[in-house]
C-alpha cells in the first residue's frame, strides 16, 4: 500500500506543474458503522481533491475527519486523517455515475476523557464506491458506501462501514469550459467533380473532430453536404462515445449531385460537417464549415489508366438517345449469325461519323502529350463531344464507348501512345474466336474476345478504324518488352463508377438511315470478304463441317449453309436449318425443321421460342 501512495502522490505532483488538466473535488459527510461491539455509530466527512485521468482514473488527495464512539468511556474517538486515493469511474448512461476508490493514508487519533487523556498516529485503508446522478457536466450528486480501518502499530483500531453522501464538482485549468465542437480539415488533393460517384467510398479528404465538451457526448453522427452540390447528406463515421476533449480522424465522403458536374473552373467550395449527439440526453446538432479544393469538371490525371472509365457512361439521356436512333437502324438489317457487337459497332462508329463527328487535336492538353503522364489533362464528356461535333482521340473514344454500352454491348479501351484503341466485347470466349475472326485481328483476355477500333481513323470508317487497330494489335501482342493494358469498362466501373453529364444541347443531328445502313452493308461486304472468307476455306480444307455451315450461314451464303447442316443430322443443325429458313423468309420449311426437333426432343426450348417468334410474324 505504501507503494500505491507513492506512486500516486508522485504522479500527482508531476501533472500538477502541467497545464490543461482536469480536476474534481469531492465533498462526502458520512456515518460510520463500527463492527466492533464495545463502539457505537458515529459521523465524519471526507475531501477528495482528484486529478482526472484518461476519463475513467482519478489519482489524488484526500483530507477528512472521523468520530467514532467508545461506549464504555461514552467518549469519541476523533480521528483527523489524510492520504492519497485512486479510483476508477464511468457513465453507463449519460447521467449515472459508478466509481469504484480506494485510498491510504496516516491518521492521528485521539480521545479525552477522565480515564484517558491522549493521541497515537497509524495508518488508514479505505474502499468505497459510488452511485449518482449528474446534472451538469461540473456537477455530480452520488449516494456512498465503503469500509476503513484505522490501524495503530499495524493493528487495526477501528474497522467500520460508513454510507454517505457525495458531491462531486469537476473543473479544467487551461482548457475552456465549453460545449461544441473543434474541426479541422485536410485535403490531400483536389476533388475531381468526375470521380463524384467515387466519393461516395472514397474520401475526399479527412477532419480532425476533437469534442471540446466538458462531458463526453454519445450516438454521434458526422455527416457531409455541400450545399447544392450535393444529392444527399453523407454520413462518414459514427461513434457511441466520444470522451470530453477526445480528438478523432473522420474520413469525408460526399454525395454528390449533377450540379458539381457545372463546375467549370478551379476554384473551392464551401461545405459543412454536421456532427448530431447527444449530450447529457439532450439530441443537439452542430454545423462546422469546410472547404473544398474543386477542378474544372473536365480535369483528369491519367495516374490510373482505368479511371478514364468514370467519363463512359450509359445512362445521360441524350446519349441514349442518339445511340438507341443509330443502333436501331441496324436492327432491322442484322445478319443472321453473324456477331451482333460487331454489327453494332459498325452502326455506331459510321452514324457518328456521318452525322460529322470529326477529330480535332486538343491543342491546350494533347491526348499524345498528356495520357502517360501527371500533369491535368482536360476529358470531355460523351454529350460535350457529341454537341461540340469533335474531339481528340479519347473524347470520341469515350462517346463511341458510351454509345455502344447505352445499347447494351459492353466496351474496353487500351490507351496507345499515339492511338485510343476502342474495345468492342464480342461476347465470344476466347477459344472460340477463330471461328469468326482471323486471329491476329481481335485480342482476348480470360474472358472475352475484344475486337478493336482505331479511334485515330475514326473519320475512315468502321472499316479502316478496324483494320488499323488489328494492325496495331498484332504488332502490341507480338512486343513481349511492351506491356499494355486492356481496361473493361465493366470492371473498372465497379471501382471508378460512371457520372451523368446531362442537359447541355448543341449542333448535332440524326444521320440519315439511309446513309448509316449504306455504310454499315459496305463493312459488313468487307468482313465477309476477308475474314470469312479466309475462315470458309480453311474449315473447308479441314473437313469441319459445323463450323463451315457457320461461316457460310454468317457470310449469306445459305444454300450452302444448308447443304452442310443437312450432313450433320443433328438436333442443333435442325434448329440452325430452320434460322436459316426463317432468314430467306420460307418460314413454312422453317417451321417444319422445328417440328423435326420437337419430335426428338418435345422440350427443345429453341424451336418452341422460335415457332412462336413465326407464328407472330405470319399472324397465325
Amino acid at each position: 500500500m505504501k507503494k500505491v501512495f507513492s506512486i500516486a502522490f508522485f504522479s500527482f505532483a508531476l501533472l500538477a506543474n502541467v497545464s490543461a488538466l482536469d480536476f474534481a473535488v469531492r465533498i462526502t459527510p458520512h456515518m460510520t458503522f463500527p463492527l466492533e461491539e464495545e463502539r457505537d455509530s458515529g459521523f465524519g466527512g471526507v475531501i477528495n481533491a482528484d486529478l482526472d485521468l484518461f476519463n475513467f482514473i482519478t489519482v489524488g488527495l484526500e483530507g477528512g475527519y472521523t468520530s467514532v464512539k467508545e461506549k464504555a468511556l461514552d467518549e469519541n474517538y476523533n480521528i483527523f486523517l489524510g492520504g492519497a486515493s485512486m479510483g476508477l469511474y464511468f457513465y453507463p448512461l449519460s447521467r449515472l455515475y459508478m466509481s469504484a476508490n480506494g485510498s491510504f493514508g496516516i491518521h492521528n487519533m485521539s480521545i479525552n476523557s477522565a480515564s484517558v487523556d491522549g493521541s497515537a498516529g497509524g495508518t488508514y485503508w479505505r474502499g468505497f464506491g459510488e452511485l449518482g446522478f449528474r446534472f451538469t457536466p461540473g456537477f455530480v450528486l452520488s449516494a456512498t458506501g465503503g469500509y476503513e480501518s484505522f490501524m495503530i502499530d499495524g493493528n487495526p483500531l477501528v474497522k467500520t462501514p460508513y454510507a454517505g453522501v457525495s458531491a462531486k464538482i469537476n473543473f479544467s485549468t487551461g482548457k475552456k469550459a465549453s460545449s461544441g465542437f473543434m474541426t479541422d480539415f485536410e485535403q490531400d488533393s483536389a476533388a475531381y467533380p468526375v470521380y463524384a460517384n467515387m466519393y461516395k467510398n472514397v474520401p475526399l479528404g479527412y477532419a480532425s473532430v476533437r469534442n471540446m465538451s466538458t462531458a463526453e457526448v454519445r450516438d454521434v453522427h458526422i455527416s457531409f453536404r455541400a450545399g447544392k452540390y450535393s444529392a444527399a447528406e453523407k454520413e462518414c463515421a459514427s461513434y457511441s462515445i466520444l470522451n470530453r476533449y477526445k480528438k478523432v480522424q473522420v474520413p469525408i465522403y460526399a454525395d454528390f449531385g449533377p450540379e458539381i458536374l457545372r463546375y467549370s473552373e478551379n476554384g473551392q467550395i464551401n461545405g459543412e460537417l454536421v456532427i448530431s449527439y447527444s449530450f447529457l440526453g439532450k439530441r443537439m446538432v452542430e454545423v462546422q464549415n469546410i472547404v473544398l479544393d474543386v477542378r474544372h469538371r473536365n480535369s483528369f490525371v491519367w495516374v490510373d489508366t482505368a479511371a478514364l472509365a468514370c467519363f463512359i457512361d450509359s445512362g445521360t439521356p441524350e446519349i441514349l438517345e442518339a445511340a438507341k436512333y443509330i443502333a436501331g437502324t441496324e436492327i432491322t438489317n442484322l445478319k443472321p449469325g453473324m456477331n451482333s457487337p460487331l454489327q453494332y459497332a459498325a452502326a455506331i462508329m459510321e452514324g457518328l461519323r456521318i452525322a460529322g463527328i470529326v477529330y480535332s487535336e486538343d491543342t491546350l492538353t494533347p491526348y499524345k502529350d498528356f495520357h502517360d503522364g501527371v500533369k491535368v489533362d482536360s476529358i470531355q464528356y460523351p454529350l460535350q463531344t457529341l454537341n461540340l461535333m469533335s474531339g481528340d482521340y479519347d473524347d470520341i473514344g469515350i462517346l463511341v464507348c458510351s454509345c455502344l454500352e447505352s445499347f447494351g454491348v459492353g466496351t474496353g479501351f487500351i490507351a496507345m501512345d499515339d492511338d485510343f484503341i476502342v474495345l468492342v466485347d464480342t461476347g465470344i470466349v476466347p477459344e472460340k474466336k477463330t471461328n469468326q475472326f482471323l486471329e491476329d485481328g481481335v485480342i482476348s483476355d480470360a474472358n472475352t474476345t475484344w475486337l478493336g477500333l482505331s479511334m485515330k481513323n475514326f473519320s475512315k470508317g468502321f472499316t479502316a478504324a478496324r483494320t488499323a487497330a488489328a494492325k496495331k494489335l498484332i504488332a502490341m501482342q507480338k512486343d513481349k518488352d511492351t506491356p499494355y493494358e486492356i481496361v473493361d469498362v465493366h470492371a473498372a466501373w465497379e471501382y471508378y463508377p460512371p457520372v451523368a453529364f446531362s442537359g447541355y444541347r448543341g449542333s448535332y443531328k440524326n444521320p440519315s438511315k439511309d446513309a448509316v445502313i449504306k455504310a454499315v452493308n459496305e463493312d459488313i461486304r468487307n468482313y465477309i470478304n476477308n475474314d470469312l472468307a479466309v475462315l470458309i476455306k480453311r474449315f473447308r480444307a479441314a473437313g469441319d463441317t459445323k463450323r463451315l455451315a457457320d461461316s457460310y450461314v454468317r457470310a449469306g451464303m445459305y444454300a450452302e449453309a444448308l447443304a452442310e447442316y443437312q450432313k450433320l443430322n443433328t438436333i442443333s443443325s435442325m434448329n440452325n436449318m430452320g434460322m436459316v429458313y426463317a432468314a430467306q423468309k420460307n418460314y413454312k420449311a422453317a417451321l417444319n425443321m422445328y417440328n423435326k426437333v420437337l419430335a426428338k426432343d418435345p422440350n427443345n426450348k429453341n424451336a418452341l421460342s422460335n415457332i412462336k417468334k413465326i407464328k407472330i410474324l405470319t399472324g397465325e
